[in-house]
């Protein structure tokens, strides 16, 4: 019997039939553990590539356009015959004359309700009453200098290369004509003269 027994332990020695100790928490902690998350990078489509491009704002551009003009101007407060430079933009008109290469007049008309001659701003009605007459209508200078009808276009007549407006009251009596290349103003009552002739 005692031979028998150590025949069996010399057998599970040699055979490698050892029974291995297994720790049952760390395999139990080993299947609980909670899959690591992996963060996906969202996919850029053509839709996200679409939609950024139309929230981008291109800021609009001002366009300036000028001219050179033989200017000849009469009011109450100048009298000149120069050189200028007409100017428009989307948000002003401006009229800049040199005499011998020194300013004479630099004359702005704003989209809003100013009008500066140099550094001196005023509403466009006061602008008549300073320097033209107060009973034309506010827009009359930035109608004139963007050769547009005055007078809400009154006597209108269609020429040729433009249209000619006669318009006369016991306050003013004005001969305004717009040709291709040229704007005459004439208040013979007032006397008051604006000539541009494109150079």
């Amino acid at each position: 019997m005692r031979v028998y027994i150590f025949v069996v332990i010399i057998a599970v020695f040699t055979t490698g039939c050892i029974p291995k100790y297994v720790d049952k928490k760390v395999s139990i902690e080993q299947n609980t553990k909670k899959p690591i998350a992996i963060e996906k990078k969202p996919q850029i489509t053509k839709e996200i590539v679409q939609k950024q491009e139309e929230i981008i704002i291109e800021e609009p551009t001002t366009k300036e356009v000028s001219k050179s003009y033989k200017v000849t101007m009469k009011t109450k407060k100048f009298a000149f015959s120069d050189t200028g430079f007409l100017v428009k933009s989307n948000n002003m008109i401006r009229l800049n004359v040199l005499a011998m290469g020194n300013p004479v007049l630099d004359l702005k008309v704003k989209k809003s309700d100013d009008v500066c001659v140099g550094s001196l701003c005023n509403t466009k009605l006061g602008f008549n009453q300073s320097f033209l007459s107060g009973e034309y209508p506010e827009s009359l200078i930035e109608n004139v200098l963007n050769k547009k009808p005055i007078f809400d276009g009154e006597n209108l007549k269609k020429t040729k290369n433009g249209f000619i407006q006669n318009i006369e009251s016991k306050n003013y009596k004005i001969k305004y004509q717009i040709s291709r290349g040229s704007i005459y103003f004439k208040d013979s009552k007032n006397r008051i003269l604006m000539k541009l002739k494109e150079l």
